[in-house]
């Protein structure tokens, strides 16, 4: 009974450190890296999620159906040179830039994209911005989070 009661344990302790003491995840090293490099090249549009508040209450939250015609992407350039295409067969194409530790502003001819940058890893990049003149939502306070994968 004794060498039943070892085994198990024994047994036990190898299961508990095999899931806690993984040596196949490679550890993260975008964080080694300006963000300036790292937001460069091209990522695919994943979400876009919008929460909607009315006066400080929140009301709804959606997820914008994705169509892409041909891909939903965003693309910063070396050169500070911005695209960006979601549900549409026209790219805006402009230029972005930097605006404190946490904030991206892209400019193009028919809209300025102002982010704050919420995650950015080598595969993944998410920012968020707050609206308050949505013609969709009259009167809103639109949160609109996007999601952008490698």
């Amino acid at each position: 009974m004794k060498n039943l009661v070892t085994v198990s344990v024994l047994f036990v302790s190898i299961v508990f450190i095999s899931c806690f003491f993984s040596s196949c995840a490679k550890p993260d090293t975008s964080s080694d890296k300006p963000k300036e490099e790292q937001v460069i090249g091209s990522w695919s549009v994943n979400r876009i999620q919008l929460k909607i508040f009315y006066n400080g209450v929140f009301f709804m939250d959606t997820i914008i159906p994705r169509a892409p015609k041909p891909k939903n992407f965003v693309e910063f350039g070396n050169g500070n040179s911005f695209k960006y295409c979601f549900n549409s067969t026209t790219i805006n194409n402009g230029t972005y830039q930097f605006a404190g530790s946490d904030s991206l502003i892209s400019t193009t001819p028919s809209n300025i994209y102002r982010w704050k940058m919420l995650t950015l890893t080598d595969v993944l990049f998410t920012v968020m911005n707050t609206s308050t003149n949505d013609p969709a939502y009259p009167g809103a306070t639109v949160e609109t989070y996007q999601t952008f994968v490698r």
